[in-house]
């Protein structure tokens, strides 16, 4: 079914120029911080101009804005109104706007119901004819749709609509808001050289959604989740699907800590067009230390789990706050071609804070687990053995962390390691498996509830 207005050129027209008001131009270099999840705020100059002492102009904005955060002061006027406008983001929004208007419909077969548009909905066009008949008409049936000459009652792009006094000519005004459709997530790289030895990169990726562009905007990323109350739906529809395009950009950005969070700033302008995502620098290669760890958590389908640990201090390399991300990991095979090893994900790390990296499941260390008997001693207390094989089919020794969980009152009665308990409920080993060989745990256990 196609939708358009009567007097096209002139109703495209007044509409793309948000006819009936004179528009609020934008001016470049916005300020825009953009936070890990769905949210930026947005900091900008716009230059109006008023043709009156009183004037309606509009500003065009996001779509995904949060009017209810919206800044404008006018320099040297006062602002008398303030409202959002989006009249048409979608064929429905066409038809509910012009009811009440005149339409013509174009049916299968060339037949023409002309009139008054008393409804709209998914379903069905109601019609109210010059004599008072009314037409219901099937929307799936509607060839074409033609509705009287918009003029200035169509907004097609979202705006916020102020009335200002005080003065007329060029005016300056200072616009901030809240908008969705920001984020920004950190993608980290670590490339292994030898057991200890790596380089650690980082490169952060901008999405911006919000439905319009931010031209050489001053770009700051936040890392840290700000508190929000519930908020009710956003004053434009939400984006469903984006066609995103991948761009990559060096950039060097400052590292600043800013209230609860830390700040990252681009040291130049960048520009984030609207359904683009964006890769940028933010860290540039680094030689760093890590310490390859080995864990079995008892009962494991996965077996024997290779883990590296990194410190996040300047002797080993960092020393920095880390933004919560990825880390993928890559290893040269014996070609020296990198392949990659695994990833894992990290919170926001602090300086001097431990990373423990989950690379994968290791090959040549292999771990069965047996319960050897289980005794019933009493209503509330029963006694247990358990049994696990650690084997080493490595050229070198390794140390196997073996965590195993218990719950309630447990007491070991016997063990052929010693333990530490890590927490309440779990039990920690440090075996050391010799190259080729194997390692038996056991221990007897007596649970109480």
């Amino acid at each position: 079914m196609k939708l358009h207005a009567r007097s096209m050129p002139a109703a495209l027209a007044a509409v793309l120029a948000l006819a009936g008001s004179r528009p609020g131009a934008t001016e470049a270099g916005p300020a825009v911080t953009v936070y890990s999840h769905d949210l930026g705020f947005v900091r900008e100059e716009r230059a109006l101009e008023l043709g009156r002492d009183r004037d309606t102009l509009r500003v065009p904005v996001p779509e995904r804005i949060d009017f209810t955060s919206v800044r404008l002061v006018p320099r040297g006027a006062r602002l008398l109104r303030l409202a959002y406008r989006y009249d048409v983001p979608s064929g429905d929004g066409a038809l509910e706007r012009a009811r009440g208007g005149r339409v013509r419909v174009t049916l299968r077969g060339d037949r023409v119901v002309e009139g008054t548009l008393v409804a709209a909905d998914a379903a069905w066009l109601v019609v109210r004819e010059d004599d008072g008949a009314l037409h219901t008409l099937a929307r799936a049936a509607a060839d074409d749709v033609r509705l009287a000459a918009a003029g200035d009652r169509y907004v097609t792009r979202p705006a916020l609509e102020t009335v200002v006094e005080g003065r007329r000519g060029p005016l300056a005004a200072e616009l901030s808001y809240l908008t969705g459709g920001l984020s920004w997530s950190a993608e980290h790289v670590l490339v292994r050289r030898g057991e200890t030895g790596a380089t650690w990169s980082t490169r952060v990726t901008v999405e911006n959604g919000t439905g319009r562009d931010f031209e050489d905007a001053t770009l700051k990323l936040v890392a840290g989740e700000p508190n929000r109350e519930t908020q009710g739906p956003p004053p434009g529809p939400v984006l469903r699907a984006m066609a995103l395009e991948a761009a990559a950009e060096k950039a060097d950005m400052s590292e600043q800590a800013f209230s609860e969070y830390h700040l990252y700033t681009l040291d130049r302008p960048a520009t984030l067009r609207d359904r683009e995502t964006q890769s940028l620098v933010m860290l540039e290669p680094r030689d760093v230390r890590v310490k390859p760890r080995y864990l079995y958590r008892g009962g494991d389908a996965r077996g024997v789990r290779a883990q590296l640990e990194l410190l996040n201090d300047r002797a080993s390399g960092l020393g920095l706050p880390l933004p919560a991300g990825r880390v993928r990991i890559y290893e040269a095979d014996a070609s020296g071609a990198l392949q990659f090893t695994g990833e894992s994900r990290i919170g926001h790390t602090a300086e001097g804070e431990k990373l423990t990296l989950e690379v994968g499941s290791a090959f040549d260390l292999v771990a069965e687990r047996r319960q050897t008997y289980d005794k019933r001693i009493s209503d509330r207390e029963h006694e247990y053995g358990v049994e696990i094989k650690l084997r080493n089919r490595k050229q070198s020794d390794v140390a196997i962390v073996v965590e195993e969980s218990v719950s309630g009152d447990v007491e070991i009665t016997q063990k052929s390691l010693d333990f530490t308990r890590k927490d309440a409920n779990t039990l920690e080993f440090v075996i050391r498996v010799p190259a080729g060989k194997e390692t038996i745990l056991s221990y007897t256990a007596r649970a109480r509830w």
